[in-house]
C-alpha cells in the first residue's frame, strides 16, 4: 500500500489573510496567517519565507518534519510548501528574496499548523526578569518528557544545533511540540561537500542541555545512571533506520522537486560528479544507521562534564 504524502503542496490562492507578525527574532519573514488546507478548512498557520541567504532552509525543514513525524515525534498536524506571489506579500518580505525570486515574481514559503501552545522564549524577552524561573520550568519538564532521548537522537541525526526554548513549544499538559529545523544539516546555506562526512561529531550546545537533563533523570539508577541513559539513547537511535525507510520515497520526491538534477562537479578522476539529490539521501541513511558513532558522541560529552560513569 502507497503510503499518503506527508507533506502538502498549498498555491498562493491558499493564503486567505495575513493576520500576525512573528513576536521573536526567528530567521526568515515568519509571519501567521489564515491559510486553507488541502481538506479545504481554513486554519491559523505560519508562513516562513527564508532570506535569498538561506536557499537551502526550505529543504532543511522538510527533512526535520518528515523524519520527525516518522519517528513519531510530536510535531504540527500539518506542513506544506505554499506557493506564494510576491504581489501579495508585504514590500518588506519581498526585500527578504533572493534576486531570482523577485525576479519571477513568487517564491516558496514553509508553513505548518500553529498548535496553539507557547514560545518560553518569547515570554522572556517579554519580561526579562522571570527568566531563571522559566528556564527551571521548561528544564523540569523537558526532563520529565517522554521523548526527551528521542529527541536528543533526532536532533543528532540531522545535525540540529538550533533546538531552544523557541522551538520546543509548551503545550498546556507539560508537553512539547518540536517545530524549525531551517538550522538543521550545516545550517541554511550548506554544501554538499559537507554532506559527505556521515559521521561528523555533533551534539551542539543546545543538546547538551538535554543530555545532562536527561542524565539527571536517570539519577535514581545510581551505579546504574550512566548506563541507564545510554541504554535509553541507544534505544532512540535503534529506530532511526525504519523511520528512514517510511519516509525515504516522499524525501525523494521533495528533493527532486527543490533540487532537480542538480549535479555537483568534482574535479576528481575517481568521482567526477555526482547527483545533489543522492547526496543527501545518502548522509540521510548513513546517519540514520550510525549506532555505534552516534554513542561515541554522547559518551565524550558524558565524559567531558565530568558525568559519573562506571568504570571499564
Amino acid at each position: 500500500m502507497i503510503e499518503p504524502q506527508i507533506i502538502q503542496y498549498l498555491q498562493s490562492s491558499d493564503y486567505i489573510e495575513y493576520l500576525r507578525g512573528a513576536t521573536d527574532g526567528v530567521s526568515g519573514a515568519t509571519h501567521m496567517a489564515s491559510i486553507k488546507w488541502n481538506d479545504g478548512v481554513e486554519r491559523d498557520s505560519w508562513v516562513k519565507i527564508y532570506a535569498g541567504n538561506k536557499p537551502r532552509s526550505l529543504i532543511n525543514e522538510m527533512i526535520g518534519y518528515l523524519l520527525g513525524k516518522a519517528l513519531n515525534l510530536p510535531m504540527p498536524p500539518r506542513a506544506g510548501f505554499l506557493l506564494l506571489e510576491t504581489k501579495i506579500l508585504d514590500p518588506n518580505f519581498v526585500n527578504l528574496l533572493s534576486e531570482v525570486d523577485r525576479y519571477r515574481g513568487f517564491t516558496f514559503a514553509w508553513v505548518t499548523e500553529d498548535i496553539k501552545g507557547k514560545n518560553l522564549r518569547i515570554e522572556i524577552e517579554n519580561n526579562p526578569s522571570i527568566m531563571n524561573v522559566m528556564v527551571e520550568y521548561f528544564s523540569s519538564c523537558m526532563k520529565d518528557w517522554e521523548y526527551l532521548s528521542n529527541l536528543i537522537a533526532f536532533d543528532d541525526w540531522i545535525l540540529n544545533t538550533d533546538r531552544n526554548m523557541g522551538n520546543s513549544i509548551h503545550l498546556p499538559d507539560k508537553t512539547f511540540s518540536l517545530i524549525d529545523h531551517g538550522e538543521c544539516l550545516h545550517g541554511g546555506d550548506w554544501k554538499e561537500s559537507q554532506l559527505l562526512n556521515y559521521d561528523c561529531s555533533h551534539i551542539g550546545f543546545a543538546n547538551n542541555i538535554h543530555l545532562k537533563l536527561l542524565h539527571d533523570r536517570n539519577a535514581s539508577a545510581g551505579l546504574f545512571q550512566y548506563e541507564n541513559t545510554m541504554q535509553e539513547l541507544e534505544l532512540a537511535k535503534l529506530e532511526h533506520q525504519k523511520a528512514f525507510q517510511k519516509v525515504e520515497n516522499e524525501l525523494k520526491t521533495h528533493l527532486q522537486d527543490l533540487i532537480g538534477d542538480e549535479i555537483i562537479e568534482t574535479g576528481i578522476e575517481e568521482l567526477p560528479s555526482y547527483l545533489a539529490l543522492e547526496t543527501v539521501l545518502t548522509f540521510l541513511k548513513q546517519r540514520a544507521q550510525s549506532l555505534e558513532k552516534f554513542g561515541e558522541r554522547c559518551d565524550t560529552f558524558l565524559s567531558s562534564h565530568a558525568i559519573t560513569r562506571p568504570l571499564s
